[in-house]
């Protein structure tokens, strides 16, 4: 999903993915080095009218970068 150039919520990596390991995805992609940043974007409820949620993405140059040192092959 990251090297598609996408930005991932929770809700969209859990309906991809059937996984709600999210943080722990992206917590072994930067141990492995991989630059993929946090944007934080409020998210009130009523219940939680501070709530704010994480969309992730991976800069499309760093997508470029493993491709190119993948032969090209997604």
């Amino acid at each position: 999903m990251l090297m598609d150039g996408r930005l991932i919520d929770h809700p969209d990596f859990e309906n991809s993915t059937q996984s709600w390991r999210l943080g722990a995805v992206i917590f072994t992609l930067r141990t492995l080095g991989w630059p993929v940043e946090t944007i934080e974007v409020p998210s009130p409820t009523e219940h939680s009218p501070d709530r704010i949620i994480a969309l992730y993405r991976l800069d499309p140059k760093y997508t470029a970068q493993a491709l190119a040192m993948n032969g090209g092959a997604a």
